[in-house]
């Protein structure tokens, strides 16, 4: 059984395919072979190891499954000796623990105590006439499967700046295509005695952030945001809270075997810091900034509902200088945002102009162990 998948366009070691992708070729058998089988087959791996001891949790679940029959001697109309064409299709979605799911991209990740794999293999079997030892031979390929996705509404390149005639109430809601977030007031926890710390209350809905809205960003998009400090009663703390982290992390979240405890793991994509600002009246701040959404095409999204998850978190932390700590607090907030392939209308455009099957997201191989 000889096996043609045809030539490597995509200068990578593994066949690779993307969205609604054809495994196509030809294969050549001998006389002897009753029927060949094709079957895709995606799985997912999760490993776990406790810290208390060597012993590791697999959970091995499978994707998708899909058999072909490529060739029946009864039905044959040639020699099972020409190369014979086959074609295969992988579908955009599939069934997975009673609920139908976007099959997520091959996958592989290494973390303390914890790796996930997303793998796809395409897996030909033949069975022979007569009666020999060898009636069966099965050949298996590894493929990747690198989708592309795309926002679902065109990129806002900057948080437009409210009108001067708003009172400070509405400073916060810009327009539909902006989400605001208050930040949450904290004081850092260093051991001391915290009966010299300021009362929190005074400071809940004192700091915003604005980001584009909806929350999904292409990979290697510039996310552009605001941060907004209120403090009318005194101008001084808007001034106070210049120190700042902004940082852009990929997270897993892997759900352990048989619990609904979930490890996570960081890494960082990106980070910046607010740029420039303006007051916008005394005491009311805008300061502005923007973030990379990592490099273009090498991050995406995904879940598997209770297995695991890819997703991506933006981290906004602001601290008064350190001589302030504990009579101003420091503000921070997570938020969770989603992360396409390729940029606002390529999917659409390739769907229509390539018959429906785009692209592979070539990025994304950088996220898996290529083997040859």
């Amino acid at each position: 059984m000889r096996i043609n998948l045809g030539p490597r366009l995509w200068k990578l070691h593994t066949p690779s395919y993307g969205l609604n992708g054809r495994i196509e070729g030809t294969i050549r058998l001998s006389k002897d072979v009753e029927t060949v089988t094709m079957t895709l087959e995606g799985r997912i791996r999760v490993t776990t190891i406790s810290q208390r001891s060597t012993l590791s949790a697999d959970t091995v679940l499978t994707l998708v499954s899909q058999t072909a029959t490529i060739y029946d001697a009864q039905k044959a109309e040639s020699s099972a000796e020409e190369d014979r064409p086959f074609s295969l299709t992988i579908p955009h979605e599939t069934q997975f623990k009673e609920q139908f799911i976007t099959l997520p991209p091959s996958h592989l990740s290494y973390h303390p105590l914890v790796s996930t794999e997303v793998n796809y293999t395409v897996k030909f079997h033949a069975k022979r006439k007569g009666k020999g030892l060898k009636k069966t031979e099965s050949k298996t390929v590894r493929i990747l499967y690198l989708p592309k996705s795309t926002p679902s509404e065109p990129p806002l390149y900057a948080i437009p700046r409210p009108s001067q005639g708003r009172d400070d109430t509405d400073l916060y809601h810009l327009y539909n295509r902006v989400k605001t977030i208050p930040l949450t007031p904290f004081h850092p926890d260093f051991g001391k005695s915290k009966s010299n710390e300021s009362s929190l209350d005074n400071f809940t809905s004192r700091v915003f952030l604005s980001l584009p809205y909806p929350l999904c960003f292409s990979s290697g998009q510039i996310i552009p945001f605001t941060m907004s400090l209120a403090f009318p009663d005194d101008p001084f703390l808007a001034l106070a809270l210049r120190g700042n982290r902004i940082e852009l992390f990929r997270r897993l979240n892997v759900w352990k075997k048989g619990s609904s405890e979930v490890l996570q793991r960081d890494d960082i994509v990106s980070s910046s810091a607010l740029k420039f600002g303006r007051e916008y009246s005394e005491g009311v701040w805008l300061l502005r900034g923007d973030i990379k959404a990592g490099d273009q095409g090498k991050e995406v999204s995904w879940i598997l509902d209770g297995v695991a998850e890819v997703q991506y978190v933006l981290r906004v932390i602001l601290r008064p200088s350190i001589n302030l700590l504990g009579s101003v607090p420091c503000f921070k907030h997570e938020e969770v945002v989603k992360i396409t392939t390729d940029s606002w209308g390529i999917l659409d455009r390739e769907l229509s102009s390539m018959g429906g099957t785009p692209t592979p997201a070539i990025g994304l191989a950088a996220n898996v162990r290529q083997t040859k």
